[in-house]
Parts: C-alpha cells; structure tokens; sequence
C-alpha cells in the first residue's frame, strides 16, 4: 500500500501542472452545462442527429453541409451529453497539446503559458470556444495525430536539428541525429505514421478545412530534406536517404489519412446516398467557400482575401521559411507554417464569424509562447555566451517574424470586423444565476431572444409526441430542444434557398402533413404555393412574440 502511494506520489509530482491546468479547463466550462438551446450551429448538429436516430439517411434524407462526424458525435444525446462529450474531448485534446508544448519548447513556463492560451482561447466565449463547434474536435483530431507523429525518428531528428547551432553556446541538446544508422527502427513509424494519417482523415471528415491541418504536418516532411543541406554531411546520398526516408513517411501518412475519407464514401454507397454525400458534404464546401463576398474599398486587399491571395501570401511566406533554413530553427519553421495555413484555413469563406478562428488557436499559442522563448534565449545567450553574430540574428529574425505574423491576423479580425463574444457577461450571469440574482427565464433569454417563445412552444410540441415539425425560417433551435427533426430535407430556410428546394419541401410536406408547422415573423423570403397549402390545411394554435405555430386541421 505503502508503495503504492509513493508510486502515485511521484506520478502526481510529474503531472502535477497539466492536472491543474485541466482543472482549469474544467472550471471555465461549467458554465456550459446551464446555457440552453441558443445556439444555431449546435442546434442543426443536434437536428441533423435527431433525424439519424429517427433511421434518417444523412446528405439524403437529412442535409447540412459539412462532413459527417460531427453529427455522430451530436448523436450521443440531447445538448447536456453533447457538451459533456465536449467537455472529455477537450481534455483529451489539451492532454497532446500540452505534450506538444514540452516537444517544441525550452522551458516549464513557456510551455505552461502556451497551453494556458490554449486552455482560454479554446474554452472562453470570445471564440465560441464554449460551444461545440466542429472546429474543436477537428482540434483535437489534429493534436492526436500530432502527438503519434511525435514517436517517429523523422519528428524527433528535425526538430533536435535545430540543436546544432546551439550545441557550442550551452543550450538544448548536444545529440546528433542517429536515424540514419537505425533503419530497423523505422518500421514502428509506418504504424505511427499511418495512425497519425488517420487521426487527419477523422478530422478532414469532422470539417473540411482540417486538410490544411494535414497539409502542416506533410511540410515537415519538407524541411526535414531541405534542412538536410544544413548537417555537416552534405553528401547526396546523405541527402537521398532523407528524401527516400520521407518518402515513405509522407506515403504512409497518405494511406491513413485517405482510409477514413474512402470508407465513409463507402458506407454513404452501400446506404445509396453517395452523389448525395459527395455534393452536401464535400463537394458543396468549395462553393461555400466563395459564396461570401467582402466589401473592401482596396483593390489590394480584396486580392489577397480572394483564394488566388492567400495562396500567393501563405506560398511567399513559407518559401521565405524554406530559404532562411540557416537563419531559422526547424521549430520556428514548423510553428510559423501551421500558423500560416491556420489562418489561410480561417479565411477560407472569410467570413467573419468567430469560431472559424478556433483553428489557429494551437498555432497562436505555441507562436506566442515561443516569441517569450526565444526573448528569454537571446537575453541568456547575450549575457552568458557573447556568440557569434549569427546566433542573435537567428533569434531577431524569429521575433520579428512572430511579430509580424501576429500583427497580420490581428488586421485580418479589424477588417473582417470580427465580433468577439464577451466572457466577462457570460461568467457574471451565470453567477446571478446559481446565486438566485436573475430567474431562469432571464438567463436563457440572455443568449437568444426566441428563449421564452421556443421553450413555451417546445410544451406544446412535446406533450403532442410528434417526431416531425416544420420550421419556414431559422430556428433550427426548436429542432433540437423538441428532439423532433423537419418535415422536409433542410433544417433552415437559407439552405431551403441556397439550393433552389422549394418544390422539393414542398412536396415532403405535403406528403407528411406535419402535425405543427412554426412560421418565424422575420421570415421575407417567398415560398411558392407554401402559405396557399398552409391556409387551406392548418390553423393558427398559438402566436409568440417571433413566430406563430400552426397546427393540421
């Protein structure tokens, strides 16, 4: 017994920090737990899922437009399960970003205040970070497969490469890359590798733009052949093994990330949905993409927020990092480059809706903790070695880039105007709340002003027993707190439009005759033949102050 405690002492004093951080985690997202069903994004992923366990086919029986895991994951329950499966996978994903942190940086409070950004970035409401988005558990997908790759010979030998710059002046590692003499070795990389593929293919199935994600971790592939050219053996057949030795990495990586991607096409085929799955869920995120025009009064800027832009400013910078090898740690070539093609996968759409943002929170954070760890590297180096030139400018040239890349994304948030959700009202009413200071009734409407009328209407709906409601407008809100699914395909009026489905719901629901139909009053757009039918088949039950509800004759 007595080892027993001594064993769990010791382990307790080696994990002691990352527990408190995820106690902190756990702190900032009981608040989530309280909130209602406000939020739109949620509430068409807790649809989508009401619908699959109805038996619904997804893409052809039920449509949004985002890959599917999302709405599995949805599945688990109503809101409270949704979110306390948030809740563990946000954990899991802090748990490798912070091993991530420990890889890449230098000291123990760099790497705390690293996944302390993380932590409140990823969990505060100014991000949406309290909501499960589908960016979060593309996050840590991301972070999963990170940490497997971080087991293989070519992830450790690129990043202790850095250390020969520094192995004259004291700091980091003096070891030199053995990889090269242990090609057995390599063999349990395939399966790390493949295993990391994987965790990419998850994500890209979770939402699309996790492949720029997968795309980072492919450039380490790339640095670690060009930065070859910077060992001491310059040999081309030292340089030939390198390339084959990533070639088999990037092939294997390959293989694991296309095997989810296949297998879900063909469970969609075996179901018949597969052109249905292939135009919502995968193909209708290209034309998503460019859907969103900005109105910027600089010819320049809208340049470089159109795709052809931004693959012209991620393509420049990252060739920069490729040049500099010598004048950069592979580190800081790594972090700037996930950073890059974070905020390219941001701005996909540009649009400026927060939690898009979520997907450069990993980068930004080991950016910013690696800005305070080079600082704290120059001061050392300066005042205990007096190094060569180079050395400094090394560090210089990392800060600046930092600070430049920094500054971008803050110019990208001021002309997207990016409306960043408070966190201070958002914890200040939760304690009103549990402190008896404001009525339930009040809280929830603090989020969304429909609160008291779908809650209302959700009595009515629910002591009916009906699985099946129509909703013309948005408000996929009711959806989800009724548990009920819509009549027809589309779980809001904008895709009803988008997709040209008129006649298509109005056929489904005239076939169905849903026993409730809710009409939103904010909803301008035309429907034809949809009020004629409802006029001549249902009568108004009830009218709220923002929508009426209807009910079949």
């Amino acid at each position: 017994m007595l080892k027993s405690l001594k064993k769990f002492d010791k382990w307790l004093d080696t994990h002691l920090i990352l527990l408190l951080l995820l106690f902190l985690l756990l702190i900032l997202r009981i608040p989530n737990f309280f909130e209602p069903y406000w939020y739109g994004d949620e509430a068409i992923y807790l649809t989508i899922a009401n619908g699959l366990k109805q038996g619904k086919i997804l893409y052809s029986q039920i449509i949004d437009h985002k890959t599917p895991l999302i709405y599995y994951f949805a599945a688990v329950g109503g809101q409270l399960e949704f979110r306390f499966l948030n809740l563990i996978w946000m954990t899991i994903a802090t748990m490798a970003f912070f091993h991530l942190a420990k890889e890449f940086l230098n000291k123990t409070w760099t790497i705390i205040l690293a996944t302390l950004i993380f932590i409140l970035l990823s969990s505060l409401p100014w991000l949406e970070g309290h909501i499960p988005n589908g960016e979060l558990f593309v996050m840590g997908f991301v972070l999963l497969g990170a940490y497997f790759m971080s087991g293989t010979k070519i992830f450790n030998d690129f990043f202790k490469a850095e250390n020969k710059t520094l192995k004259n002046i004291g700091i980091g590692n003096k070891e030199e890359s053995l990889s090269l003499l242990l090609p057995g070795l390599f063999k349990r990389d395939h399966l790390l590798f493949l295993t990391t593929g994987f965790f990419f293919g998850l994500g890209v199935l979770t939402k699309v733009p996790a492949i720029l994600d997968a795309v980072v971790f492919f450039s380490i592939f790339w640095f670690y052949v060009i930065n070859s050219f910077s060992l001491k053996t310059k040999s081309l057949s030292t340089f030939n093994k390198y390339l084959k030795r990533s070639l088999v990495g990037i092939f294997c990586v390959l293989i694991g990330f296309l095997t989810p991607i296949f297998l879900s096409i063909l469970y969609f085929a075996l179901r018949g949905a597969a052109k249905d799955y292939l135009d919502f869920g995968l193909l209708y995120n290209f034309r998503y993409a460019s859907s969103w025009q900005l109105d910027l009064a600089s010819p320049v800027l809208e340049f470089f927020f159109s795709l052809p832009g931004k693959f012209l400013f991620a393509g420049v910078l990252i060739s920069l990092f490729t040049l500099l090898k010598s004048h950069l740690r592979p580190v800081f070539q790594f972090v700037a480059t996930w950073f890059v093609l974070s905020l390219f996968a941001s701005l996909l759409s540009n649009r400026p809706y927060p939690h898009y943002f979520l997907q450069l929170v990993p980068a930004l954070s080991l950016l910013i903790a690696l800005f305070f760890d080079t600082c704290l590297d120059l001061k050392m180096v300066r005042k205990k070695f007096r190094p060569k030139f180079s050395i400094k400018k090394i560090r210089k040239l990392e800060m600046f880039f930092s600070v430049f890349l920094i500054s971008i994304s803050i110019a990208v948030a001021l002309i997207l105007n990016l409306g960043l959700y408070e966190a201070s009202s958002y914890y200040s009413n939760f304690f009103k709340l549990v402190s008896g200071k404001i009525s339930r009734e009040d809280y929830y409407s603090s989020f969304n002003s429909l609160m008291t009328d779908n809650y209302e209407a959700a009595r009515v709906i629910m002591s009916s027993g009906e699985r099946e409601i129509f909703i013309w407008g948005t408000n996929p809100m009711l959806y989800a707190l009724t548990k009920t699914s819509p009549a027809g395909r589309f779980t809001v009026s904008f895709h009803i439009r988008d997709f040209l489905a008129y006649s298509e719901t109005l056929d489904s629901i005239t076939a169905k005759r849903p026993f409730f139909i809710v009409v939103m009053k904010d909803e301008n757009q035309k429907f034809p033949g949809f009020y004629e039918f409802l006029q001549e088949n249902y009568m108004p039950n009830q009218s709220f102050d923002h929508f009426t509800l209807w009910k079949l004759l």
